[in-house]
């Protein structure tokens, strides 16, 4: 690529890559399953998803870069989910190469979203422009997530990633199999306890103690998701309630982080080009009564969360 207009977000020839990512597909489960069968079945599915979305992410498919981002999100809640059920010996290093990953899919993907909330409209010229340098910056940041992709580390992940799901390394202290549906209930109800009691200081949270929170919620989410398939139909009706809240608390989080960290570029953008930050600040609003109504929206969606009580 050389230039900043080759595929930005609102060419038409960008929108005509979106057929080219692959989303997530709830893995198919059942109650005979040993909880590390569990593990490899989710695992194995987030790491095709990342495969398979690679090409049109390097491609700058925007779509296909969520995907990659979901995937990866999924495969450390489900890690984590199923900590003492799977090979820990490996996992340090795994850990920190993941970690290198989603700093460069998090870039990515914070730009994406932020030039898509960014307004058109400024009171500069069109060579000083923040439309201009946000879009630079933009086809810097994919242009590295590209190269990232196609690197031997990544390569020497994804491999590493794969041995390690098919349990071909050391075991180290992983417990004897148990029942997948009462592992999986005992451990959904913890984590359903521990978020509602951390959510109920919400309305007194900073922006980091609720991006915490935050991902808090899309980790319990998540694995829910994968695994209300192994509840019976008296309780599920629960599940899909419980389900629902947490979409709506995390599209209320989600619209605050979203503003913080717009709000972040903007800050480093502004510094770079001895700017005004406050002005480039303020192409991210989200005022205090707005960040107040979202804060008790999310914080009310979470007291009813409470009271579902699914497991």
């Amino acid at each position: 690529m050389t230039g900043s207009r080759k595929f930005h977000p609102r060419s038409p020839r960008f929108e005509q890559r979106q057929d080219r990512y692959r989303r997530y597909k709830t893995p198919r489960l059942t109650a005979t399953m040993t909880c590390q069968e569990a593990f490899r079945t989710i695992a194995r599915g987030c790491l095709d998803d990342l495969a398979a979305n690679h090409q049109a992410t390097c491609g700058e498919d925007r779509e296909a870069l969520h995907q990659m981002r979901i995937a990866l999100t999924r495969l450390r809640a489900a890690r984590s989910f199923f900590s003492s059920c799977v090979p820990s010996s490996e996992w340090p290093h795994l850990k920190g190469e993941l970690r290198w990953l989603n700093k460069h899919l998090s870039r990515a993907r914070d730009l994406d979203v932020a030039l898509k909330r960014l307004s058109s409209a400024h009171d500069t010229s069109p060579e000083q422009s923040p439309d201009r340098l946000w879009r630079k910056t933009w086809s810097a940041s994919h242009r590295e997530l590209s190269r990232a992709l196609r690197s031997r580390r990544y390569r020497i992940l994804l491999r590493d990633m794969s041995i390690w799901i098919d349990g071909s390394g050391p075991s180290g202290n992983v417990k004897p199999p148990t029942s997948l549906t009462t592992y999986s209930s005992r451990k959904l109800d913890r984590w359903y306890k521990k978020l509602v009691k951390k959510s109920r200081a919400l309305e007194d949270m900073n922006a980091s103690q609720r991006h915490q929170l935050r991902i808090k919620s899309k980790r319990f989410r998540y694995a829910l998701e994968m695994l209300e398939q192994l509840f019976p139909s008296k309780s599920h009706a629960g599940v899909k309630e419980c389900l629902k809240s947490l979409r709506r608390i995390q599209k209320h989080l989600g619209q605050l982080n979203d503003a913080e960290q717009g709000r972040v570029i903007a800050t480093a953008l502004a510094k770079s080009t001895r700017d005004d930050v406050t002005r480039w600040n303020s192409l991210f609003p989200t005022g205090q009564k707005a960040r107040k109504r979202i804060i008790k929206a999310a914080a009310l969606t979470f007291r009813e969360l409470a009271e579902l009580k699914p497991f």
